[in-house]
Parts: structure tokens; C-alpha cells; sequence
């Protein structure tokens, strides 16, 4: 997997955080080399999740991942702080309700304790919609989507928006690369309290040829005005 071919149109979005699904562990760097930083975390080194950062923000592992992948970071900044977590939702099992997206909902029940800090920011492939709820009852994208609005935690796609759950316009994602097949399951929740400025969705016919995702760019300001700029990008088949 190229990350080294793909990485370009990675930092044409100008991202100051961006969360990188089914990368290598060598992206790190490559994407050092272009004055980044990076985390990556996972059990094959040709296919985990990374965090990158811009010079103006730093990134720390804080202890083991939560599950797989639901993995904590610390993001610092000059004039913000707040804690991450970097998502790809895969399969940890033979039933379903413990996969994918119910792998997140454990995680999210177990470590609840995290969103102690107010400023929480979960951003990833999340592999879910809740147009399949029907199929994963108690755990299901519903029910992760409540545990984060508890957590004071909003959709910034949703929204910016103003669409509900299940009736998103613009896909995140395309089966097997076919334009003819789109899903959204990718999302960027951030504090209720932020002021959320834009929100992006790449397009398949500048994505397409790269990966079967597109990238999802957050632009939110926090408290007075100080800017923490955040791309989800860009998932399966995309950067490794």
C-alpha cells in the first residue's frame, strides 16, 4: 500500500490533525519527512491506524488501545489541548455484535472515564450507518451515537449539515471503488461547545483513484477563536 504515492493529497487538505486508517507502520515516516508527526498503532505492520500532526500540535499514546481499533491519544497545542480517539472499527470476533461497530460501543461503555476531560474528540472510519441498527440491537450506531451525546459530543457532519443519521447526502465511502455503491460510515464527533466553521467530504472523482474512502475535513474553533482543524482520512485501501 503507497502511502508515499497517496501522502500528497493527504497534505493538500492542510490538516492539522488527521486520523489515517489501513496505513503502514513505515507511514510515519514518510510523513515525517513533510514535517509531520505521527502515532500508529496495530498488530500488522503493513495495516493499522495512524495520527499525524502538524509543527503547531503534538500527539501522546496514552497507555494501550482501548479495543480494536478504538486507540486514546493526547493532542496539545500552544492555545488547545484535548484528548482523541483515532477509529477504525474492524471485526475482534465471530459474532456480530461484538464487531465492528459494537466493538467501538464496548469501548466507549468500558472507558467512560475518558470523557472526564471536557475537550474529547473521535474522529475514524467508524465502518458503521444506522441503516444496519436492525441488525445489531443494543449495540449498534444508534446506540454509539447516544453514548457520545452524553458525553456532550455531536456529529460535526450531521451537524453542519443540519441531516440526520441515515439520510446523509454526501458518502464517505464506496464499495469496491463503485461510484454506483456510496455509504457514509465515516465521522468526526467533537464538543458541543466548539464552534464548528465547515465541514468537507471529498468527492469520488478526486478520491476515487486513491481509495475506496474520502476524506472527511473538520474546521472547528475552540473557545475564543483558537483553531484545531481535523481530517478523518481516508480508510480502506487507502495510504498504506
Amino acid at each position: 500500500m503507497a502511502f508515499a504515492r497517496k501522502a500528497p493529497s493527504l497534505l493538500a487538505l492542510k490538516p492539522d490533525i488527521a486520523v489515517v486508517q489501513e496505513c503502514s507502520k513505515k507511514s510515519v515516516d514518510v510523513i515525517s519527512s513533510h514535517g509531520f508527526s505521527g502515532l500508529w498503532f496495530g498488530a500488522n505492520l503493513n495495516k493499522g491506524v495512524a495520527v499525524f500532526c502538524s509543527k503547531e500540535f503534538t500527539v501522546q499514546a496514552v497507555g494501550k488501545p482501548f479495543g480494536k481499533w478504538v486507540v486514546p491519544v493526547r493532542v496539545h497545542g500552544a492555545v488547545v489541548d484535548f484528548n482523541l480517539l483515532a477509529v477504525w472499527a474492524c471485526p475482534v470476533g465471530t459474532k456480530r455484535a461484538a464487531n465492528y461497530i459494537g466493538e467501538v460501543h464496548r469501548c466507549l461503555v468500558k472507558q467512560s472515564g475518558w470523557f472526564s476531560n471536557p475537550s474529547v474528540v473521535a474522529a475514524g472510519d467508524f465502518n458503521s450507518n444506522v441503516q444496519w441498527d436492525a441488525n445489531r440491537p443494543g449495540r449498534n450506531h444508534t446506540e454509539v451515537v447516544r453514548l457520545f451525546d452524553s458525553h456532550g459530543l455531536i456529529s460535526a457532519y450531521h451537524a453542519h449539515h443540519e441531516e440526520k443519521q441515515g439520510a446523509e447526502k454526501r458518502p464517505t465511502y464506496y464499495f469496491y471503488r463503485h461510484q454506483n455503491k456510496p455509504f457514509h460510515i465515516d465521522y468526526i464527533f467533537i464538543p458541543k461547545v466548539w464552534r464548528l466553521k465547515s465541514v468537507e467530504v471529498g468527492s469520488f472523482s478526486e478520491w476515487g483513484h486513491l481509495s475506496d474512502h474520502v476524506p472527511v475535513v473538520v474546521d472547528a474553533s475552540v473557545g475564543a477563536g483558537s483553531g484545531a482543524y481535523v481530517a478523518a482520512t481516508i480508510g480502506c485501501d487507502s495510504v498504506g
